[in-house]
């Protein structure tokens, strides 16, 4: 059976109407962004992963803690051959006050987490919290969240250990 012009389009109207409502049904279950209580600077070395930067990438934007207010990224890039820097680029131009893009000559990764320090010491951004995440890795929805609830407990603690789970590609 064949259906008529108008019939499709009523269906096809019917069909994103559906989609629209159930959108916005959903968005209520969504967990709201949280305002931190600390800031937290990432320091990543980057070498030839440009595969895995828009899941690193999205990973830590999708924090339930808020992305904006609470994170800064400085991705030191270790002199990469591939697309890597043009993907940095790309979110830092999106998110310029949360992301940093440095270059040097290949060094090694301790070379790049040290560059990235130095940075931020130099740049005096005020941020007592460091990690060290790398591009192919990718940090679950609440991470940030669940190590700044911890650490709004704390009087006294000068560092964090978090529990890392490996998958195979």
């Amino acid at each position: 059976m064949l259906l008529k012009a108008k019939h499709k389009k009523n269906i096809s109207f019917f069909f994103k109407s559906l989609l629209i409502s159930m959108q916005n049904f959903l968005k209520q279950f969504k967990p709201k962004k949280y305002k931190a209580y600390n800031k937290y600077v990432i320091v990543s070395a980057v070498y030839n992963v440009e595969k895995y930067l828009d899941d690193f990438f999205k990973s830590i934007i999708n924090q339930r803690l808020d992305f904006k207010s609470n994170i800064y990224l400085i991705c030191v890039d270790d002199g990469s051959t591939d697309n890597s820097a043009n993907i940095i680029k790309k979110y830092q131009k999106k998110y310029p006050k949360n992301i940093t893009y440095l270059y040097k000559e290949n060094g090694g990764q301790a070379s790049s987490r040290n560059l990235g320090l130095k940075y931020l010491k130099e740049n005096d951004l005020n941020i007592f919290w460091v990690t060290f995440t790398d591009p192919d890795d990718f940090l679950d929805r609440d991470y940030f969240y669940e190590v700044d609830s911890f650490l709004k407990k704390q009087n006294n603690i000068a560092m964090v250990a978090t529990n890392i789970i490996f998958y195979r590609e």
